[in-house]
């Protein structure tokens, strides 16, 4: 069995080949999408409709299988809650984004504890700058 059928067995939802595309399109992309670049990004891998990507977003959402991110543009995106622990690299010419694997800010939370007695669930991160690609002559 793949694991997107894994994850929808998981969460006790039917596997209709829509809920399938759309779950493997997030792990595929691996990082967070709106709806209408997901939509997109499925439009030519089989039959799908823009209201079945944002209902099945919708659902996802509630069943934990995707988090809703919105960054300082205010777009809403969305991403696998399977990817692991990440911080998001944002482009600010051409709005891409990239993750960042390794976080050194997870270090910070036994001194935030012993310096404050406050216990962290969870952090973001997000670093806004330019790509490779747009940078140009700005280094």
């Amino acid at each position: 069995m793949d694991r997107a059928n894994e994850l929808l067995r998981g969460i006790g939802e039917k596997c209709t080949e829509q809920r399938k595309l759309i779950l493997k399109a997030l792990l595929e992309l691996a990082r967070p999408v709106s709806a209408d670049e997901l939509y997109m990004y499925l439009s030519g891998k089989g039959r799908i409709g823009r209201t079945t990507v944002y209902r099945t977003l919708e659902l996802f959402e509630q069943k934990k299988l995707v988090k809703r991110i919105i960054f300082k543009d205010g777009i809403i995106r969305y991403e696998s809650t399977h990817l692991g622990h990440h911080h998001h690299l944002i482009c600010l010419s051409c709005g891409k984004v990239f993750s960042i694997k390794k976080c050194a800010i997870s270090s910070l939370d036994g001194f935030i504890i012993e310096d404050t007695d406050f216990l962290v669930t969870e952090h973001f991160l997000e670093f806004y700058g330019f790509c490779e690609k747009c940078r140009g002559d700005r280094v």
